[in-house]
């Protein structure tokens, strides 16, 4: 049986050594199968949050053109952010009594 499979062996050492570089280029390293499936992955999730922080960055910058072209848009901005008033205004505040 021992001089059979080495017989075998010796017949097919090519493909063995094929099979065997295939795995190893394969399987283990840096540049493996499986680390570049994770490394896609990863790249897929980056993309997915720079594309969210340019539609951020486009939403701000919109903002900011208005607030720096539009009075309105600072008054605006003035009530609901800080609380400002003008002078005209009156200013009541509701409690809620429980």
């Amino acid at each position: 049986m021992k001089e059979f499979l080495l017989k075998l062996l010796m017949e097919y050492r090519y493909v063995v050594a094929l099979v065997i570089f295939a795995l190893t280029i394969g399987f283990i390293g840096e540049h493996c199968i499986v680390n570049r499936i994770a490394q896609k992955q990863t790249i897929a999730e980056l993309n997915n949050k720079i594309d969210e922080q340019v539609k951020k960055f486009n939403k701000d910058k919109e903002k900011l053109n208005k607030l720096r072209n539009d009075p309105e848009t600072v008054k605006q901005v003035a009530h609901e952010m800080y609380y400002m008033k003008t002078a005209d205004e009156d200013v009541f505040v509701i409690e809620d009594e429980d």
